[in-house]
């Protein structure tokens, strides 16, 4: 696989016997599913599946997720896999936050509770993160601004905090833990749990009879998770939206 910074390639093995198992991440997994059938008996279903739902509406979906299926598709396909895989295989991602004139916090936090009520009987977990403004997405970010007349509104860390405790309640609702991404300071004082994106604890307990690497691997700031190999590729995907660090499109708007 070639690293996305330096180019050069490095060799990971995905023999059955030296992949203890394999995280996705994506926001559609509905192409994916035909392979992902045809590969499970290899893996012994030792899956985990990072599902974002973002639940954004139009216009707001058009200009931040314009090529990410309706949001009642992707609770379809989340209830597929955990049918399929396992409850606590699926991971649900609320992220990032993006406080917008188009995605108000009210508006957040009502969309939040939809999706609670809609993944309840699929998920435990909801992972959660607020929009880091990377220079390639701030350059997205000033366009879009300029050219369709929305607002950003970039919180103190008091407001994030108030936020995420509402976020907590709702989900506590809907019987789903809230854990954070990369928001130690949001973590420690709202009284979330910090999550693990790759979870070797987690991993453990589902997949009891492997043995997972108990070492906290950072891939940045504020990361937590445990060690892996990461075979996703920069510029690879074409969903386009607007807050993606690793796709360097320009907008046509």
């Amino acid at each position: 696989m070639p690293n996305p910074f330096s180019g050069k390639s490095y060799p990971v093995s995905l023999k059955a016997e030296d992949a203890a198992a394999i995280v996705f991440w994506s926001k559609n997994y509905k192409p994916f599913i035909s392979t992902l059938e045809k590969i499970e008996s290899i893996y012994q279903n030792r899956f985990l599946f990072h599902f974002t739902i973002n639940g954004f509406q139009n216009p707001a979906k058009e200009l931040f997720e314009p090529n990410i299926p309706d949001y009642q598709d992707a609770v379809k396909w989340a209830g597929y896999l955990s049918e399929r895989y396992g409850k606590d295989t699926v991971l649900w991602r609320f992220d990032p936050i993006i406080f917008s004139s188009l995605t108000p916090p009210d508006e957040r936090l009502a969309t939040f509770e939809n999706l609670a009520s809609s993944l309840t009987r699929y998920v435990s977990r909801c992972i959660i993160s607020f929009i880091d403004l990377y220079r390639k997405v701030h350059h997205r970010f000033t366009q879009i601004s300029r050219e369709n007349g929305i607002q950003f509104h970039k919180p103190a860390l008091s407001e994030l905090v108030d936020f995420s405790k509402e976020l907590q309640k709702i989900a506590t609702c809907y019987n789903i833990e809230i854990l954070t991404c990369c928001e130690n300071n949001i973590a420690e004082t709202a009284g979330i749990r910090k999550g693990h994106c790759i979870d070797s604890e987690l991993l453990h307990r589902l997949y009891p009879s492997i043995q997972f690497s108990s070492e906290i691997k950072p891939t940045r700031k504020g990361c937590g998770c445990y060690a892996s190999r990461d075979i996703g590729s920069y510029n690879s995907c074409r969903h386009q939206c607007l807050y993606c660090y690793a796709t360097n499109y320009k907008m046509i708007l």
